[in-house]
């Protein structure tokens, strides 16, 4: 597997599959290329688009991703040593974080709808400003996750791990949900 360290990539044409560190990728469209197994310790991702890619065994270390496309990702594939990740403004839609540990990642601004974080472990992720829609949190470790300012957040309390979890008052309603209130004012 090739080495490569301080490069920005801006064409899809300039990838290969190996090891990258320190580096940048500008819109590329990574749709067509095979990312399984490649390995990422502190790169950027900016406005590029990794929809439903497979990224079994793929390392990400201390990565960021701004203004990137990430949908139908299964996150569960990743090597989860050393997972760390910063989602900025990011469409995540029916993204998988099964069993993930994101205690070291965040998202702002992201749309997360329909994504799956079942027995994830969140504690103290940021999850703010982001659109929740069916989003899934099913026995999930959500211990100080802050959800500020995030919309159409759901999930049961009964069912997840929520001691010190920073919501705002308006999204109250999304913790009763299951109890089919009517909730006025």
């Amino acid at each position: 597997m090739k080495n490569f360290f301080d490069i920005v990539l801006k064409k899809s044409e300039d990838w290969e599959h190996g090891h990258y560190e320190n580096c940048q990728f500008n819109a590329i469209d990574f749709k067509a290329l095979d990312l399984k197994g490649a390995k990422f310790i502190d790169c950027e991702f900016i406005d590029c688009d990794l929809s439903n890619l497979s990224l079994t065994g793929c390392t990400l270390q201390q990565i960021i991703f701004k203004n990137t496309k990430l949908q139908g990702i299964h996150f569960e594939n990743v090597n989860p040593f050393g997972f760390e990740c910063q989602f900025n403004d990011c469409l995540l839609r029916y993204s998988s974080f099964y069993q993930v540990n994101l205690q070291q990642s965040s998202f702002a601004d992201c749309d997360l709808t329909e994504s799956d974080f079942t027995e994830s472990k969140a504690q103290g992720t940021a999850f703010v400003n982001c659109e929740l829609a069916g989003a899934l949190f099913e026995n999930s470790d959500l211990r100080k996750a802050n959800f500020e300012n995030s919309t159409n957040l759901i999930l049961d309390p009964s069912s997840n791990q929520i001691k010190g979890l920073q919501l705002n008052s308006a999204q109250l309603a999304g913790l009763l949900t299951k109890y089919q209130l009517t909730i006025k004012g």
